[in-house]
C-alpha cells in the first residue's frame, strides 16, 4: 500500500487524519493501551502505532492506515458558564 498525502484517503478525497499522544503513562495503563489496541483490532479496526522511547510516549496514527472505521473531527462545543 503506497501512502498518500497528509489529509488525503486511497481514493484521493480529502481526509481528517488525527494522530492521539499517550504521555506521562504508567506501565500499568500501557498494558491497558496495548489491551485496547488488541480489542480494537479483534473488532476488525487497525491503524498504525508507535513508540518514542526518548519521549516515553504512545501513538496512534489514524491516517490512511485505518481499516475497519473512520475518523471524523469536529469542533468543540463551547458552553457558557456563568
Amino acid at each position: 500500500m503506497k501512502k498518500n498525502d497528509f489529509g488525503r484517503n486511497d481514493d484521493g478525497k480529502k481526509s481528517d487524519w488525527v494522530r492521539i499522544f499517550f504521555t506521562g503513562l504508567t506501565q500499568r495503563q500501557l498494558g491497558h493501551l496495548h489491551k485496547a489496541e488488541r480489542e480494537l483490532l479483534k473488532a476488525g479496526v487497525s491503524f498504525d502505532t508507535g513508540y518514542d522511547f526518548d519521549a516515553e510516549q504512545r501513538d496512534w496514527e489514524l491516517d490512511w492506515s485505518l481499516h475497519g472505521a473512520q475518523v471524523a473531527v469536529k469542533k468543540p462545543i463551547q458552553i457558557a458558564r456563568g
